[in-house]
């Protein structure tokens, strides 16, 4: 373990190699130089890994980067631990898994193209910070609940859309429309992930939000300059669609839900997922 051999001068000159994404803790005096912007949302997530008991499960890691979750997963007794990303760590493959002489598998995989029949089925997945990247979102929902065991836990952390409350809906902005930059096209609100994901057999457990500071002011900000904007020029005018400001209300988010399972053979499913007679035995 080049945890045990190496002195902290020895490890600080390592990781200056290399560019890092998450912010591991390597000692008591050093951690890997990632993204700190990242680390709540990261946070949030890891409190409900940690919630699971993990003694003697496969854990799936999807976009697991230079490893973060994969390594506290491993550390919480997982008997095997598989990272994919579409972009593999160089961090992590080369010295990561190294100084924590770690056991974890990362292979650099495309979501879409991951299958049970090469992997096996997994007790649980992890899916931190991938979901709003994807422009086929249910295609890579469905391409999880296919590689997880029933019972088995999924764990998703993304930002959800604050609008239409009542409605299942799915925001998927382009270019310069979007709250982040342009990979990130696919932004579900609440009740539209937790359908969705009801719709393939999960069952949504607990939903947190990543508290934002001064989210409450400036709310009150907002109601305030609507309030205003709808004396001077009425409020049919002030929510018309030109005059409608562009979708940034977004808020990272960890759902926790399980496979319950999915009748196959249901018309829902045959009509979705396979082949069927449907039109051909009813006509229309």
């Amino acid at each position: 373990m080049l945890k045990d051999t190496m002195n902290e001068d020895e490890i600080r000159q390592a990781i200056s190699r290399y560019s890092f994404y998450h912010v591991i803790q390597l000692t008591d005096n050093i951690a890997t130089p990632g993204n700190p912007d990242y680390v709540p949302a990261q946070n949030l997530c890891m409190k409900y890994l940690k919630s699971l008991d993990l003694k003697g499960k496969r854990v799936l890691d999807i976009g697991c980067r230079d490893g973060i979750f994969c390594f506290a997963a491993e550390s919480m007794g997982a008997a095997e631990v598989i990272g994919i990303d579409n972009n593999l760590s160089k961090p992590a493959t080369e010295f990561l898994i190294p100084f924590f002489n770690s056991k974890v598998k990362m292979q650099q995989v495309n979501l879409y193209d991951f299958k049970a029949d090469s992997f096996g089925l997994f007790d649980v997945v992890i899916f931190p910070g991938v979901l709003y990247h994807l422009r086929y979102p249910f295609w890579g929902l469905k391409v999880i609940r296919d590689v997880l065991k029933i019972g088995g836990h999924l764990l998703i952390e993304t930002p959800i859309w604050e609008g239409e409350r009542n409605n299942a809906m799915l925001f998927c902005p382009v270019g310069e429309e979007s709250p982040y930059e342009q990979t990130s096209c696919t932004f579900f609100n609440e009740k539209g992930l937790v359908d969705t994901l009801k719709s393939m057999g999960f069952k949504t457990g607990s939903i947190e939000y990543l508290k934002r500071k001064g989210k409450g002011k400036r709310g009150l900000r907002d109601i305030m300059r609507q309030f205003k904007a709808g004396i001077e020029g009425g409020f049919k005018m002030c929510l018309s669609e030109e005059n409608r400001p562009p979708i940034k209300k977004v808020t990272r988010s960890v759902f926790h839900a399980t496979l319950c399972g999915y009748d196959k053979d249901s018309f829902v499913m045959q009509y979705w997922e396979e082949t069927h007679d449907y039109h051909t035995q009813h006509g229309g």
